[in-house]
């Protein structure tokens, strides 16, 4: 058997004055703000070259809490700065494994580039 009382409309204070408690509610415009953080974290766990995945995660996670924090201005700026670093990363990653590929093709059939046998 649960009693329910009503919740006082005033709340008493150590100063013996009364408040009335309202409850406060902040509206947060709804403004979508690219983090890129799955990228992010690809980038930091695959395609990390120079530490340039860790530095785009690190901007990730600084635009999200710039969004949350209200700060639309600098989560743009923090998000533009990780998605550059991003591209930058998948970019010299690409590069190198194409340079690696044709390093390896080369040096796996000498005889087909112009080279001539080892003995």
């Amino acid at each position: 058997m649960a009693l329910h009382y009503p919740a006082p409309a005033r709340v008493p204070m150590q100063d013996d004055r009364f408040y009335s408690a309202q409850p406060t509610i902040k509206s947060m415009p709804e403004q979508k703000i690219n983090d890129d953080i799955v990228f992010s974290t690809f980038n930091l766990h695959f395609c990390n070259p120079c530490c340039l995945g860790f530095v785009a995660f690190y901007n990730s996670v600084k635009a999200r809490d710039s969004r949350l924090l209200g700060d639309l201005t600098l989560a743009r700026s923090y998000g533009s700065r990780a998605r550059c670093l991003n591209i930058a990363a998948v970019m010299i990653c690409a590069f190198a494994l194409i340079i690696l590929v044709i390093t390896g093709v080369i040096l796996s059939n000498p005889t087909r580039f112009g080279y001539p046998p080892q003995n």
